[in-house]
């Protein structure tokens, strides 16, 4: 496992590395690209070889899941973090998006309002745009370098009864906490008490940095197992997002009706037979791999901490407490949220996600992806420093 080695994704119309990506968003072509959340470092072993095993086998028909694809990931949960997922409960579905866009469908009316833990993941605003639901923000509060849900606030939206669902980001991107089990709890205490649905978005689940932990949402309570579905994926887990479908578990024996019968109705669950060798192989074997990246991106975690610090440049770090993605403060340069971007693009020539894409509340803040070698991180800091040095 060399997570050091530089791989030349550009031979391939990767969006994060593509010229017109970069140049359409940041109008650089050079900039270090470390504003889209895959990782730069290649999959399991496992994964590529039972990958070109398949590849080898020359057809590729109409296939079902096996077994031994749901046997996988029911042991994957359950030996990482004691969640034990019933088969009947599963329900897979195209992508994250795909499954939450349908659940929003079945869950509300046009015009009704969808609960955004602000700054946060800023296709979930596309998506609930897109299906003519209002946006309601509960935003998060920022307190001592750690955000916090605002369950005040959370109560008082909840109790609108034309809101009607919360889309909850747990582990949260972009600020990156790992929601304890007593804020999930309370989270569902309120959600159970005003009758609004929980679309747990829990891609980043596997990424958690000790003495955190992931807790799944469906977990915390009977009230949360039987008023939400959960949107999981080892997309990012194992860097196969371009490839893997995600998995909706609904215990709710009628919201998962619903949800099956949607998904026969217009067909998206077919099997990608890809999809599923990379699925099983990720889950049966990469648990080593995945332990072992998780030590590699604290040692990046550190890196930014320890430049920081050692060059004084006004810029902070929101600590993750999980996903490879951080956030940084900087607010102290005293740039508008449009001024700071473009900074970022042109002078110090690195590609981040600019804050405000994630929610005013964002403004002065931008996102870095860390799934990355460490002389890439290195490069892109250096880069900063001599840049914000060359604003004084």
């Amino acid at each position: 496992m060399n997570f050091d080695e530089h791989v030349d994704r550009s031979q391939y119309p990767t969006m994060k590395w593509s010229r017109a990506f970069l140049r359409e968003h940041f109008d650089n072509e050079g900039a270090i690209p470390m504003s889209v959340a895959d990782m730069d470092i290649k999959a399991p072993i496992s994964v590529i070889e039972h990958l070109q095993k398949r590849a080898a086998h020359g057809i590729y028909g109409y296939e079902s899941r096996p077994e031994s694809y749901f046997t996988a990931l029911e042991r994957w949960f359950q030996n990482r973090y004691g969640w034990k997922i019933d088969r009947e409960h599963i329900e897979p579905c195209p992508s994250i998006l795909n499954a939450v866009s349908i659940l929003i469908n079945q869950h509300s009316n046009e015009g009704d309002g969808v609960i955004l833990q602000s700054p946060v993941f800023f296709e979930f605003r596309m998506v609930v745009k897109s299906n003519h639901r209002k946006i309601v923000k509960n935003p998060l509060k920022l307190t001592d370098g750690q955000y916090q849900i605002d369950f005040d606030d959370l109560e008082a939206k909840a109790a609108d009864p034309k809101n009607k669902i919360l889309i909850l980001c747990n582990p949260h991107n972009p600020v990156g906490r790992v929601w304890t089990e007593a804020e999930l709890a309370q989270v569902a205490a309120i959600c159970e008490r005003h009758h609004v649905f929980v679309i747990a978005d829990e891609i980043h689940g596997d990424f958690a940095f000790p003495p955190h932990r992931y807790t799944p949402y469906l977990t915390v309570s009977e009230s949360a197992e039987q008023n939400a579905a959960a949107c999981i994926s080892p997309a990012k887990t194992f860097n196969i997002a371009g490839m893997v479908d995600a998995i909706t578990i609904i215990p709710n024996e009628t919201h998962r009706h619903w949800f099956h019968d949607f998904a026969h109705r217009y067909q998206i669950n077919k099997v990608n037979v890809f999809a599923s060798i990379a699925t099983e192989a990720a889950y049966s074997d990469g648990a080593n791999w995945l332990d072992a990246l998780l030590v590699y991106l604290g040692g990046n975690i550190d890196l930014i901490k320890e430049f920081l610090q050692a060059n004084a440049i006004h810029v902070s770090l929101i600590e993750p407490e999980g996903t490879f993605l951080v956030w940084l403060d900087f607010r102290e340069l005293g740039l508008d949220a449009k001024t700071l971007a473009k900074f970022l693009a042109q002078e110090a020539q690195i590609a981040l996600a600019p804050g405000y894409w994630f929610g005013r509340e964002g403004a002065g803040f931008a996102r870095m992806t860390i799934g990355c070698p460490k002389a890439t991180l290195q490069r892109a800091l250096d880069n900063l420093a001599k840049a914000v040095k060359g604003l004084t």
